[in-house]
């Protein structure tokens, strides 16, 4: 259990939830203010991880990318002038190389930043200025099914686990609170279909499942990664979670997967 004890990690994410859902009804900028301030905090974390593996890296190329990003995002541009400011970002990478006689190895490790977990958070920052047709099935079946996994997953794991999971990455995890964490998320996914009833159930229940798997994926993504830093958490930002990433990890894997379910059908 991470440092601070289960009163106090149920504690922090009830206050990390009241900051996103505050956010989230104050309108698309505060939404993209708090998703920003999300990828400041995990682009330091991530590269510190790296840092720890031997890389030399800086948040700051990714930081300056999600930045261009959500200004685009708010001004609705168009695709052409997404991949003009990311360019931008790879020349100031590469820029760095030069100026500072970093290896092309340490560039590469600041752009996996801007792809790890930047483009997965740049992901919610884009859909905060969505319609909110879309945006809030999308963050709610997120929000629900990731979540509700990670929560049955863990304490339903330490109660009733017994057959490791994954242990050469994540020794605590268990295939008991996996089944759990999946059956139990996919059900609290569903309370997104009883608050919005926009689609037919089933499309919530598909999408539900298929995030509970996700989320769990990019947990072990970010143990692995951790266990190759050497690190038990990302940072001791948030009490008994740890860090950003920590806490995001599952969310980050989650997003894309109900985005693209939920766009597809409604465009059918």
């Amino acid at each position: 259990m991470k440092k601070g004890g289960t009163a106090v990690r149920v504690l922090t994410g009830l206050a990390l939830s009241g900051f996103l859902v505050v956010s989230v009804l104050l309108g698309p900028e505060t939404r993209l203010c708090f998703f920003y301030a999300v990828i400041w905090f995990a682009a330091r974390e991530m590269s510190d991880a790296l840092n720890r593996m031997g890389f030399v890296t800086s948040p700051w190329i990714a930081r300056a990318l999600a930045l261009a990003m959500c200004l685009l995002f708010y001004l609705k541009d168009e695709t052409a002038f997404y991949i003009t400011a990311g360019s931008i970002v790879v020349m100031l990478a590469l820029l760095a190389a030069l100026f500072k006689k970093i290896t092309m190895r340490d560039v590469l490790g600041s752009c996996i930043i801007c792809l790890y977990p930047t483009l997965f958070l740049l992901g919610y920052a884009y859909l905060s200025v969505q319609d909110e047709a879309l945006m809030y099935p999308v963050l709610l079946i997120t929000l629900f099914a990731a979540a509700g996994c990670d929560m049955f997953a863990y304490f339903l794991g330490r109660t009733f686990g017994r057959h490791k999971l994954c242990p050469s990455i994540s020794p605590h995890k268990t295939i008991e609170g996996s089944i759990a964490g999946t059956v139990l998320g996919t059900a609290l996914g569903m309370l997104a279909w009883v608050i919005m009833k926009d689609l037919p159930w089933y499309v919530y229940l598909v999408t539900s499942f298929f995030c509970t798997i996700a989320g769990q994926l990019g947990d072990l993504v970010a143990s692995m990664i951790k266990r190759q830093s050497g690190i038990k958490d990302f940072s001791d930002l948030l009490p008994g979670h740890g860090g950003i990433i920590d806490r995001i990890d599952s969310f980050c894997f989650a997003m894309p997967v109900a985005f693209f379910a939920l766009i597809l059908f409604h465009t059918t």
